[in-house]
């Protein structure tokens, strides 16, 4: 890569002020909560699998060990479409959890057999044609759910500007994107809430709050 102008092969440009020498000043824009980078899932369920392990042994003993290839490969054969990369990754980490809803702050992750049952109830239930769906819709077509009970928190993982988009579809109401682009992004916030629940610090998810019996409340 070329040098510019008043580098050398020795380092940064040394800049004079008066008689005093010095590197210039490098200076870094507030993060205002927002991370350039967001780290792979994997390395963000690496945070969360430590700090639960150490705070919150029982929500962490209700993870499920990883899904295999198989198991991925047979639920995208069932929809017909490839899951989302985010879900595919974490699912690879855990597939779902056998406690209710106590690891993340999205009631009980679901494991990939589970996602199967999940959205083929909702695309059972749903009725696309109805003249509410377009203004308020109960579920989408290429919603993919990956937690929760009766009512889910999904991926969207069709085309367009939601794409990868985190929402939550109630079983009574009409459902919504929460404002989180990937599963990625909110998995590494989750981390960050995990390891600063004790400091003063402005989080984009909820601290949890720590339980006597080893589970977590994020409510």
């Amino acid at each position: 890569m070329p040098l510019g102008s008043g580098e050398s092969s020795a380092g940064p440009r040394v800049v004079a002020v008066g008689a005093a020498w010095h590197h210039p000043r490098v200076i870094h824009p507030p993060r205002n909560l927002i991370d350039a980078v967001i780290p792979p899932v994997s390395e963000s369920w690496r945070r969360i699998d430590a700090w639960l392990g150490v705070h919150a042994p029982a929500s962490f003993a209700g993870l499920n060990p990883p899904a295999t290839p198989d198991a991925i490969a047979r639920t995208e054969s069932v929809f017909g479409m490839p899951l989302p990369r985010d879900l595919c990754e974490s699912l690879l980490c855990h597939d779902g959890e056998t406690r209710f809803g106590t690891a993340l702050p999205c009631s009980q992750l679901l494991s990939a057999e589970e996602i199967v049952a999940a959205r083929r109830m909702r695309m059972e239930l749903w009725e696309p044609e109805d003249p509410d769906q377009a203004e308020t819709p109960w579920w989408g077509e290429h919603w993919v759910p990956f937690a929760g009970d009766v009512s889910l928190s999904f991926i969207e993982a069709g085309p367009g500007i939601w794409h990868d988009h985190l929402g939550r579809a109630p079983h009574d109401d009409g459902a919504g994107f929460l404002g989180w682009p990937t599963l990625g992004t909110w998995l590494h916030h989750v981390a960050e809430a995990m390891e600063r629940f004790d400091q003063h610090f402005a989080h984009r998810v909820e601290p949890p709050k720590l339980r006597r019996n080893g589970t977590l409340d994020w409510w």
